[in-house]
């Protein structure tokens, strides 16, 4: 039945994955200039700012996270391959948030010629913490198909 608790959680999940897409994630402050991080660029912080470094990689991952959702609502008669894919949709979340909040700002920033060897102070927006959000959305829902499947399997027993 697609009008389960799920369903709901994996919409919810595909609706914050594709605005955190679009939103960003955070600002990078240097002596020489203010840097916004979004989920396909980093640059300068100014109108029309010159790309610095494409972050791409968050960007698909984010928009992979989003269908991987919304085509596990479409799953509801497999829930052992629901439940499988929801598994891959969270291990692909904390890939997500590595990437965000630890990966970029901490670890390949710096090592761009263009702020490399300058204090940076980084911030992150509130949109990047969106992507908890989808975590427990899909912690729960998980929950929610193994207990479907012990519901479905102890009826099974009784007939």
């Amino acid at each position: 039945m697609i009008q389960r608790i799920q369903t709901l959680l994996f919409f919810v999940a595909a609706i914050c994955f594709t605005v955190a897409c679009f939103m960003p994630v955070g600002t990078i402050t240097t002596h020489d200039a203010y840097y916004l991080l979004d989920s396909w660029t980093l640059k300068e912080n100014i109108p029309d700012g010159a790309v610095v470094y494409p972050t791409y990689f968050i960007g698909i991952l984010q928009i992979m996270l989003a269908l991987t959702s919304f085509v596990a609502i479409f799953l509801y008669k497999k829930r052992s391959t629901q439940s499988k894919l929801c598994i891959a949709a969270i291990f692909g979340n904390f890939v997500l948030i590595l990437l965000m909040l630890w990966g970029y700002p901490d670890y390949i920033l710096p090592k761009m010629s263009p702020i490399a060897h300058t204090e940076m102070v980084s911030s992150l927006s509130l949109w990047a913490m969106l992507s908890v959000l989808p975590l427990g959305c899909l912690y729960f829902a998980n929950k929610y198909i193994i207990k479907d499947e012990k519901k479905i399997r102890a009826a099974d027993r009784l007939r």
